[in-house]
């Protein structure tokens, strides 16, 4: 079971790092609005230095082990938790993706799919 969190986890984070291009491809305002929403609650998630919920729900499903075992469980595990990273570079680096997601609402987005429809 903790490695379907940890998937979820990996997953959630490629959406934040992918969803800026994507959004501004398609244009599709919901899932901006979301994209950008999900990125405020992570970045005041850090400041106020609140774990996040799926490291905490991995953290009870494994009952405080060290990650181990499967292939996979440790490959994610180094890509989602890295070490060795200041909180501030951090915090200034999730604000600033931040900025730039919550920037997609005023720059007009790519000809996408939904352009396409439209003519």
């Amino acid at each position: 079971m903790v490695e379907v969190v940890l998937i979820i986890h990996f997953m959630v984070i490629l959406f934040f790092v992918f969803g800026f291009p994507i959004a501004l491809y398609y244009n599709h305002r919901m899932f901006r609005i979301i994209h950008a929403s999900g990125l405020a609650g992570v970045t005041v998630l850090m400041v106020l230095g609140i774990p996040c919920p799926l490291t905490i729900w991995e953290e009870i499903l494994r009952e405080n082990r060290l990650y181990g075992g499967s292939f996979i469980t440790s490959w994610l595990n180094k890509i989602i938790y890295l070490e060795g990273i200041a909180t501030e570079v951090v915090i200034l680096l999730s604000a600033g993706f931040t900025i730039l997601v919550a920037s997609s609402f005023i720059w007009k987005p790519l000809k996408g799919i939904d352009d396409k429809k439209n003519h």
